[in-house]
This record gives C-alpha cells, structure tokens and sequence, in this order.
C-alpha cells in the first residue's frame, strides 16, 4: 500500500461512524487505508486486515534486521563474549 496520503482517503470519525458500510466497501476496493480525522487532526487509520498483518510482518522482519545489525556492531567494537559464557550467565538470571 502507498503511504502518499489523498485528500479522499482522510475523514472525520464522525463520517465513518455514519457510513461505515460504504467506507468499508471503499476501503476494500481500493485496498488502501482511511485516515480518520477528529478535531481536525489524523486519530485513526482503517486498512484492510490483510495490509494490517503485512505491515506488522514487515516491522518484525526489520526488528530482527536491526538486532543482528546491532549484534554485529558490538561484535565489532569487542563488545562480545563466548557463546557458553552468555549462556551459563543468562541460566544463572
């Protein structure tokens, strides 16, 4: 899904509440999310769940992407101990 926001994708709460049905329809078709508005300000965003679960995949793979890159880092900069050390540390918390 495109992250470039269109002025016909942001509604105020108080829209959707009154057409839910046909936000949701449009919202499937389109397969892009809606940006809710209250006071005038972005609140929520709708998406369908299939771009919800590919989104949390995403931000899961890239945490494990920054964690080796991390490690890798300390390894690096001799910040790093035997596997068995850590090991028999981490058994003993």
């Amino acid at each position: 899904m495109p992250l470039d926001l269109r002025m016909n994708e942001i509604f105020p709460i108080s829209d959707f509440v009154r057409n839910a049905s046909a936000h949701t329809a449009r919202i499937r078709q389109t397969n892009r999310a809606e940006i809710l508005t209250q006071h005038g300000r972005p609140s929520l965003a709708v998406m369908p769940a299939e771009e919800y679960e590919r989104l949390i995949d995403a931000a899961e793979y890239l945490d494990g992407i920054e964690a080796v890159r991390i490690g890798l880092e300390a390894a690096e900069a001799g910040r790093s101990k035997p596997a068995l050390e850590a090991i028999r540390e981490w058994e003993t918390l």
